[in-house]
């Protein structure tokens, strides 16, 4: 058999109650019409559906005032009380960063570490110091299988397009450089001189298949004008770069950011590469993600940031 209190409680409009609220305090039909966004007459209209539910007149005109019939007194307090709890409930399920108790998994490249990532941790700190972030390098060619898996929730990456399924986000507009080692410093750098020589890359931003050819926009370049480089060596973050690059006749592209975070290093000067290419890195997640409270408050942080850094 239903439940007698189930029954009434469907058969009541919340927003009646919420006019009971409001008549109880302002005792004025036109001022609680203000205050709701609603007519004169669409509030009598209210009032007259409480009246029936109650089976009681609720509220009687008295000189200009609206005053409450002793029933109306009795029902005001647990009225009142109700629609507290009612509106409390709602409220905590807004998200409050500095409440929260999370841990979220990034994958990044090198550049995030110097550039964005103190700035990110300095303001969590402040503002939502129960959440951890759990760092991995990133790996360009297992991505979006890791976000699809969970393995990690949300990625910097130089991705531009993504799969269905995915978002993602710009944070800042860089360009790419080489760094160069002393065996090239005593010649022009031209496209044909880059594309013969060895490379070293980082598995981050290169994705690179077994024959030794890479995937990337530096390589799609080299492909428009009829030209492919060898990658002679993949290491697994940029932060061997330089020093392969002084001891060795290999090169290094990365973006002009990370050459500066990188810092300086004997014998390897940072070059233009002999063809403009301008990058963006991204903001990525998967689907699912996209409403999650904290992970939207995290993204938003995270591009706020990306905005003030310095060009």
């Amino acid at each position: 058999m239903e439940h007698i209190a189930e029954r009434n409680l469907r058969s009541v409009d919340l927003n009646l109650l919420v006019i009971f609220d409001a008549l109880m305090v302002e005792k004025n039909l036109t001022k609680v019409g203000e205050r709701h966004g609603l007519s004169q007459p669409a509030v009598s209209k209210a009032l007259n559906r409480l009246r029936h539910v109650f089976s009681d007149p609720l509220f009687i005109r008295c000189d200009r005032a609206m005053q409450p019939t002793q029933r109306a007194r009795e029902l005001a307090g647990p009225i009142s009380i109700a629609l507290n709890g009612i509106s409390s409930t709602l409220v905590s399920n807004v998200f409050d960063p500095s409440r929260s108790q999370a841990r979220l998994r990034v994958a990044s490249i090198d550049l995030y570490h110097t550039a964005l990532i103190p700035s990110l941790v300095k303001e969590l700190r402040q503002q939502a110091p129960g959440v951890s972030l759990h760092f991995c390098a990133l790996d360009c060619a297992s991505i979006f299988n890791e976000l699809s898996s969970g393995r990690i929730d949300l990625a910097f990456s130089a991705a531009r397009a993504v799969p269905a399924g995915f978002h993602s986000a710009p944070l800042w507009q860089d360009h790419l450089v080489t760094l160069i080692g002393e065996h090239f410093w005593d010649r022009p750098f031209t496209s044909d001189v880059f594309a013969s020589a060895s490379h070293v890359v980082d598995a981050g931003r290169v994705h690179v298949s077994p024959d030794g050819q890479g995937s990337s926009v530096v390589d799609a370049m080299l492909a428009a004008r009829g030209l492919k480089r060898h990658i002679a060596l993949v290491l697994p973050t940029a932060a061997g770069l330089p020093h392969i690059v002084a001891s060795t006749d290999l090169i290094a592209t990365l973006p002009m950011r990370i050459a500066e975070g990188l810092g300086k290093t004997p014998g390897v000067r940072v070059h233009p590469l002999p063809f403009d290419v301008q990058v963006t890195p991204h903001l990525v997640w998967h689907e699912r993600s996209q409403l999650d409270p904290i992970q939207e408050w995290l993204r938003s942080l995270v591009k706020s940031i990306a905005a003030r850094l310095p060009a």
